[in-house]
């Protein structure tokens, strides 16, 4: 249960439901963006509810800034629709008080470096009885999606974390192959595949190496070349899932990459990973995740900006984002359950 829930009653006063995006790159999404972007199937599925005083808010992380010990930023309030060029229109600019809006979600993308740091310890500044962020700042810190599984170690492969060239050579002579991969990028940059009789595999991992920053290796999985899972967890629970399936002659299995995607249907041992996770994911305040599953193994837990709510959604039917918006609505106690009859 979010601090917001346990303090509900202060949203009952309020005359206007505020729900936040932070993002980058919203405002210019070509047509193929608008159909795929989560960030705004989650604004656009805000708006369909048509709920009394409703404002869906918009800003980019550059814009946050702290007076005394209090987040502000200057927010566009704008109405969505799927249209290329005009599906961002903005009715008015304001600066807020971010203690002062119900729900903010949190999806700057990485690359995790020292801006994105800074992102993340400015919103740890906001007051968490009075807003519910998505994710926790915290917790997002904490996890760095790459490392967060390692708290698991009955779900990974094999893995290793070292800035040393001689212990990951080690890892992958132990192993065969492996995949290389940098803690702080996303959509499969960063990422090689090693084999201990291919030469130019050292020479990855020399290279690799050059700011002396840790890699993460880990044994490769032959499975992925049926795909891996990306399944979508709310408060812990999975609610979708796709197969990304990496094109010939790849080994990775990012959208990015030409990965193709086709439904998937959680095995049983998906289900244990899920239910592993969800009282680790609920306490850290990672209330919209995206894991990476591999044929047993739990590969990524994603934390920062989760994707593929709309690629789930023509597959299933179902409307994730709804959910998530509604699930967040709820949790804060800002309405009823039903989107129609608001109290507001």
């Amino acid at each position: 249960m979010s601090e917001v829930k346990k303090n509900n009653k202060l949203q009952t006063s309020k005359k206007d439901v505020n729900i936040a995006f932070i993002a980058n790159g919203v405002k210019n999404l070509s047509e193929s963006g608008i159909s795929h972007d989560s960030t705004f199937a989650l604004m656009l599925a805000a708006q369909d509810l048509k709920i009394k005083n409703i404002n869906i808010l918009y800003t980019e992380s550059n814009y946050l800034k702290i007076i005394n010990n209090k987040v502000f930023a200057k927010f566009d309030k704008v109405t969505v629709k799927q249209k290329a060029g005009e599906h961002l229109n903005v009715v008015s600019t304001s600066e807020y008080l971010l203690d002062s809006i119900d729900i903010v979600f949190a999806r700057k993308d990485p690359p995790i470096n020292q801006d994105f740091l800074s992102y993340l310890l400015m919103l740890s500044m906001i007051d968490s009885s009075k807003a519910l962020i998505i994710n926790s700042p915290l917790g997002m810190l904490k996890a760095n999606e790459k490392l967060y599984a390692l708290n698991f170690p009955d779900l990974i492969p094999e893995t290793l974390v070292s800035s040393q060239p001689e212990e990951i050579k080690d890892f992958l002579n132990d192993n065969n192959e492996a995949v290389l991969k940098s803690l702080y990028y996303m959509g499969g940059r960063e990422v090689f595949y090693l084999n201990k009789n291919v030469k130019e595999s050292f020479s990855t991992i020399e290279s690799s190496l050059r700011n002396e920053s840790p890699l993460i290796v880990q044994k490769f999985i032959p499975e992925v070349k049926a795909g891996d899972k990306r399944i979508i967890l709310l408060n812990g629970n999975p609610i979708g899932a796709l197969a990304r399936i990496p094109k010939a002659g790849e080994f990775r299995a990012n959208m990015n990459q030409g990965a193709n995607i086709k439904p998937a249907v959680l095995s049983k041992r998906d289900l244990e990973i899920c239910e592993e996770l969800k009282p680790y994911l609920q306490k850290d305040g990672l209330y919209f995740t995206g894991i990476d599953v591999i044929g047993d193994y739990l590969i990524e837990v994603n934390v920062t900006s989760p994707t593929c709510l709309q690629e789930i959604e023509r597959f299933t039917g179902r409307q994730l984002a709804k959910e998530i918006v509604l699930w967040a609505i709820e949790e804060v106690g800002a309405c009823c359950s039903k989107p129609n009859t608001c109290y507001l």
